[in-house]
Order: structure tokens, then sequence, then C-alpha cells
């Protein structure tokens, strides 16, 4: 069994609350292998303004490849 960071408890309680299709989605563009593919997915998202926060967070998460690991380390878990 592996030690989760700090970050990672309160980070899997708040994905807990997103619809499972939702978490599904975040996993699926988090995992593309092409960087300009995954920002542009992450775009369309955002200016879909159907999930602001969601969309958000992947923003972040693109620019901090730490964070992208763990959700996407967090998201193959649930």
């Amino acid at each position: 069994m592996t030690q989760r960071l700090p970050i990672e408890d309160p980070m899997a309680e708040a994905l807990a609350t997103y619809p499972p299709q939702v978490r599904s989605l975040m996993l699926e563009v988090l995992t593309i292998r092409d960087n300009s593919e995954r920002a542009r997915e992450i775009g369309d998202l955002h200016q879909s303004g159907i999930a602001p926060a969601t969309a958000e967070l992947l923003i972040d998460a693109e620019q901090d490849p730490a964070l992208r690991a763990v959700l996407v380390g967090i998201l193959r878990e649930m």
C-alpha cells in the first residue's frame, strides 16, 4: 500500500462529490498524451460553461504536473 500525500485525502473527498461521469471525463482528458490535444479539450470544456469548476481544476492541473499526477492517481483509484 502506498502512502498518500497530505493533499490526496482532501482532494479525494472533493472528487468523490463529482458525478461518476464527470470523474470519468476528467480522467479521460487528463490522460490524453498529446499536450496540445489535452489543452484543446480543456479549453473546449471551459468555453462550454457546463462545468466551470471542473474546467478550472483541469486548467490548474495542466499548469502543475504534480497536481495532474495526483488527480490521475486518485481518479484511477475511484
